[in-house]
């Protein structure tokens, strides 16, 4: 464990502690105030320009030796917070250094959020960003898909979507530390219970409950990990074996196994979850964003 990751696991576990005192809805507040402050710092090298795609707000974050190259590889990135706070600011520091790392394009999807707009706002917003992609011109083996937490979840289902409707899938796809199974039925929800730093069941069922209210949480819709796998491209997880999350990244792992899909799940111990979007601060998460980029730019992917 680094330095920078033990005083930042403490400052977390600290946080976690005093927000469960507080009200959910004082809570959220807090929480979806602190995700929408713009901690970022990028490098003059890095172009980041907002743009606006099938109605849908996106910011486009890449190296300005690939900014303007129509022929380089195209991210579509779906940040985590839960369905309900976060945006490409909070998430611009790991977007930087993996479009670095990769030498493409990172395009942040800017999807809307509960409790104002539940599902399925967000889930359609990523599939008409990705179908106008396609309508430009952009071909799908020139395109992989990825999110962490939250934005795991609708990567998975977005995918499942997009193969149902029989439109063509990126060449592959990553999650940081998916949250796919909104009942919890995972092992590690109970017995990391008192390791993870960021989250707990508690928190978690108060989001979900904004993102699709009266909704069953089991259906494949909502929990993506229990809708039709086959079919999917290649998968890299990256996940912590100290959260909560870690059997909804193991389960899967081990489906899209099953199935003959090439899928390898990274397992980093104590670290935070979704800790590879804390680029600028754990040297754990950029060595985990430079294996991303290895995988994402695999001549055997094209």
């Amino acid at each position: 464990m680094s330095l920078q990751n033990f005083f930042i696991s403490r400052f977390l576990k600290s946080r976690l502690k005093e927000s469960m005192k507080l009200s959910p809805e004082v809570r959220f507040r807090r929480s979806r105030k602190f995700m929408a402050k713009d901690f970022s710092k990028v490098g003059p090298h890095i172009d980041v320009r907002a743009d606006r795609i099938a109605g849908v707000n996106v910011e486009w974050v890449a190296p300005k030796t690939v900014a303007a190259d129509p022929g380089a590889l195209v991210c579509v990135y779906l940040h985590g917070g839960g369905f309900v706070m976060g945006g490409p600011s909070s998430h611009r520091d790991m977007a930087a250094f993996l479009a670095e790392a990769a030498q493409m394009r990172m395009l942040m999807v800017d999807y809307r959020l509960a409790p104002e707009h539940p599902y399925p706002a967000a889930h359609e917003d990523v599939l008409a960003v990705y179908q106008a992609l396609l309508t430009q011109g952009v071909p799908a083996k020139g395109l992989v898909m990825g999110g962490d937490s939250a934005g795991g979840n609708l990567t998975l289902a977005a995918l499942q979507s997009l193969r149902d409707r029989k439109l063509p899938l990126p060449r592959s796809f990553f999650l940081f530390s998916p949250w796919l199974d909104l009942t919890h039925q995972g092992a590690s929800m109970q017995s990391h219970a008192g390791k993870d730093v960021m989250l707990n069941g508690q928190f978690l069922a108060e989001v979900a409950a904004l993102y699709a209210p009266g909704m069953a949480v089991e259906s494949s819709q909502l929990s993506p990990l229990f809708g039709d796998l086959s079919g999917l491209p290649p998968c890299l997880q990256v996940v912590s074996r100290s959260e909560v999350l870690l059997d909804d990244a193991r389960r899967l792992h081990l489906g899209l196994q099953a199935l003959g899909t090439p899928s390898t799940c990274l397992e980093w111990a104590h670290t935070p979850h979704a800790f590879p979007v804390m680029a600028r601060l754990l040297p754990e998460a950029r060595d985990a964003l430079r294996q991303t980029a290895g995988f994402l730019t695999r001549p055997q992917l094209l």
